[in-house]
């Protein structure tokens, strides 16, 4: 078999695979199975399940959760910690090259520029799709994740789910 026709039939497996999850934690499973990093899995599924956005989708998408009051959680971590905010947004300032979120409980500093890849993933759940907001630094590295806040045995948020929906692919390369 041809390199190219393996990495075909590698794709068509993680799509399977991908559509068959029942639980996003599920996901974690799947990426080590298949030795691949969240990015690489995006790249194999299907644009119903994953697609890259505009690297502007994160503003656009903290105002809307704000403007509509909806709340959301934010997930930012690094190899030994992880913080989740959950709530609504109560104020998005941008200043400079920075995207700052002041909440009385929660504060998020983030330079949009630091942001090189901007993907929205789908992933079934026993519940429904989960869709996220996810972004990465150009080394690959995962900045935050953002999901319409639900718990465990709720649909997801129709609000969030039209909010991801708006965003925009514009100015991503092919």
């Amino acid at each position: 078999m041809k390199a190219e026709e393996k990495t075909q039939a590698a794709s068509g497996d993680i799509d399977s695979e991908w559509r068959a999850m029942t639980d996003v934690h599920q996901f974690f499973q799947l990426l080590k199975r298949h030795n691949l990093s969240r990015q690489q899995a995006f790249k194999a599924v299907g644009d119903d399940l994953a697609y890259r956005v505009d690297n502007g989708s994160l503003a656009a998408i903290l105002e809307a959760a704000r403007d509509q009051q909806n709340e959301i959680m934010i997930f930012i971590g690094n190899a030994g910690c992880v913080q989740i905010f959950t709530g609504q947004i109560k104020s998005v300032r941008p200043h400079g090259e920075w995207i700052n979120i002041f909440n009385s409980r929660f504060t998020m500093h983030l330079i949009e520029s630091a942001i090189a890849e901007s993907w929205v993933t789908r992933k079934p759940t026993k519940d429904g799709f989960v869709t996220s907001l996810e972004l990465f630094a150009a080394d690959g590295t995962q900045i935050a994740q953002l999901y319409g806040q639900r718990t465990e045995g709720q649909p997801e948020q129709n609000q969030w789910r039209e909010q991801v929906a708006a965003l925009s692919s514009e100015g991503v390369a092919a």
